[in-house]
């Protein structure tokens, strides 16, 4: 089966209106502390990524994308985009993106991460293809990146200052190389 990607309206204007998506809140836990960051916000008009009213478990997920489509069935995209980072959980990303693949063979999967704790789960994502993963990037300079971050957490430890921006960014290179 083939996923036509061209129907994502984030990566092709000529769609917009044509197609949608929906963001599935599945990833409540962050690896990171952006200093610009505010997950408690949420509001009616507010419809970004990574900003929800609840965090769905992942056959919650689904029940809600089945409730979408019928509402909608423009929608072509799923992305799991927070309120935290996918790869900071893991386990639920993995689980509804597998549920929606074996739901929803055609549909078009994409994530958002700050690409810390990627790369393990890039083979899971080709065989589930996931056609599109946004890795945000707010600098390339260590000097710059530390005044982003209050601190980047791997596994149990966590970093500050110079430290955390450097793993930060090793693991973003990792991962767009």
């Amino acid at each position: 089966m083939t996923i036509n990607s061209l129907r994502h309206p984030c990566f092709n204007a000529g769609v917009k209106g044509k197609f949608g998506r929906v963001h599935l809140p599945v990833a409540p836990r962050c690896n990171i502390k952006c200093n610009y960051c505010n997950r408690k916000y949420d509001c009616v008009n507010e419809s970004r990524p990574g900003v929800t009213s609840a965090v769905l478990s992942p056959h919650q997920a689904l029940d809600y994308l089945h409730n979408v489509l019928v509402q909608d069935p423009r929608i072509a995209v799923v992305g799991i985009a927070g309120p935290g980072d996918p790869f900071a959980n893991a386990e639920k990303t993995m689980e509804t993106l597998h549920l929606i693949r074996r739901h929803y063979p055609d549909i078009i999967l994409c994530l958002a991460t700050n690409g810390l704790n990627l790369v393990p789960y890039i083979p899971q994502l080709v065989e589930l293809r996931v056609s599109h993963v946004t890795i945000t990037v707010n600098g390339v300079m260590p000097g710059v990146v530390e005044e982003f971050y209050s601190y980047v957490q791997d596994g149990t430890v966590i970093y500050r200052g110079t430290q955390a921006a450097e793993l930060l960014l090793e693991g973003q290179v990792r991962n767009v190389l």
